[in-house]
Order: structure tokens, then sequence, then C-alpha cells
């Protein structure tokens, strides 16, 4: 029986508290750290393979094993990951940082599929998103056209329509940093319902169909872990795989 914390207040019997069920995230945390989660994976999108390549995520949701890459312990690539993380504690300039959020997603047959994502930074006197992204050389990246990338807007964009329902939203920036520069864009807003409905809809659909969508080829196939696989397929990566299928792995 839950019990109900109470107290006497001018001949009046005031409640004060009363135990109820713990709550479902921290149940959720504890059978996930001992290994009695009953978690499903699949119709689970995170926002950024949301806004990547379409058959990069239907890899991941047939739950195919991922290849090495080949410059994996490279020192550059070792010391980018960590680059990352430093620039990263820019994340605690705003108090409201790193926020989670599960957006649902109606499909056919009464299917529901989560879009899972997290802010790195909300200010609450703007009004304004945040998204941080560490790289390198941004100065020259931009120069060449680079940045900002579609992609990045596009998160952006989905944050908007998922995190607008619940707190107020009026502006939407993406930073870019490296260890020499920082440079603001300002992302204009467009409501995602829609978009982001048809776009897990096709990727669910594929899954049921059992065909693969086209790659859609962008520099950030070079750090796929599906290259052998895509090239393999066709309409997708072109360029020689810089990842290899892991040993006694198949790659069809």
């Amino acid at each position: 029986m839950k019990q109900q914390i109470s107290k006497q207040m001018g001949g009046d019997q005031i409640a004060l508290a009363e135990e109820i069920d713990t709550p479902k995230g921290i149940v959720n945390f504890l059978e996930k750290r001992n290994g009695l989660s009953k978690f499903n994976p699949k119709s689970r999108y995170s926002v950024t393979e949301l806004v990547g390549c379409q058959r990069k995520s239907l890899y991941k949701q047939q739950g195919i094993p991922q290849e090495e890459l080949l410059a994996d312990t490279t020192l550059e690539s070792m010391w980018a990951t960590v680059r990352g993380d430093f620039l990263h504690n820019m994340t605690y300039a705003y108090k409201w940082r790193e926020m989670d959020m599960e957006y649902y997603v109606p499909l056919k047959d009464k299917k529901i599929a989560t879009v899972a994502g997290r802010l790195d930074m909300y200010d609450w006197k703007t009004k304004t998103i945040i998204d941080l992204k560490t790289t390198k050389f941004v100065k020259w990246q931009i120069k060449q056209g680079f940045l900002p990338k579609p992609e990045h807007i596009l998160q952006l964009q989905v944050y908007d329509t998922m995190f607008s329902e619940y707190m107020p939203v009026e502006n939407l920036n993406i930073v870019y940093a490296d260890m020499s520069d920082i440079v603001t864009y300002k992302v204009e807003k467009r409501d995602l319902t829609d978009w982001i409905k048809t776009r897990i809809q096709e990727i669910e659909s594929a899954k049921i169909d059992s065909v693969i969508p086209n790659g859609e080829v962008s520099g950030l196939c070079k750090f796929c872990k599906y290259q052998t696989r895509c090239s393999e397929v066709g309409n997708g990566l072109i360029d020689k795989p810089l990842s290899t299928p892991k040993p006694n792995e198949e790659t069809s």
C-alpha cells in the first residue's frame, strides 16, 4: 500500500505528499544496466540518422553488422575524437543543455515510430535552440561552400518540430567550432511534421518490402560503416570503400 504523508493544520488534515510508482525513466535505466531491458530498437530513429542517408538508416534498422573503418586507429582520427570532446564543453555555457526528447510518429497499419533527439543548448531568454558542430578548418570549409551542411540545417528544423510543442522556440542557430574559430548561422524555421512522417514511412516500407533505397551519397560516406555493402548493392557509393567487413562477417 502506498504511503501518504499528511499534516494537521488548523484542525484540518492536509495531504502533503503521496508515494507513487518510481518514474519510468529511472526504471528503464536500471533495467538496461542489469540486462533486463525489453527495448526494441526497431522503428526508433535518432534525429541524426533521420536527416542522413536512408540506406544507412535501413541497414541500422535491420541490425546489419557495421564494418570497420580503415582509418579508425590513425592518429588524426583519434585526435578528432578528443578535439570534439574538448570543444563540446561549450554546451556548459547554458543551463538548459543536452535536453532529451522522444517524438512519436503515426505510420500505416496503426504503427508508431519514435524519433529520439537531444538538444545541445537552449537559451530560454531568446527562445533559441543552439546546435554545436565541432569540426576543423571552419573558415576554409565556409569559403569552399561546405558549410553550413544541408543535413545540419534539417537537423535543427527537426528539433524545432519536436520541441516546439513543449517549449517556445523562436530562433534556430548552428554553431561551427574548431580550435581557432567559431561561426554561427541562423536557420529558417520550418514545420517538418509531414517530412518526418514521409521519411520514416519510406524506410519502414522498405523493411517490409525487402527493397534497398538508393544511397544518398555525400562527403559523409567516407565515415560510414556500411561502405562495402553499399558499393556492392549499387545506386550508392561508387568510390573505393574505406571500410571493410569484420572477420567472419559476410556483406550479403
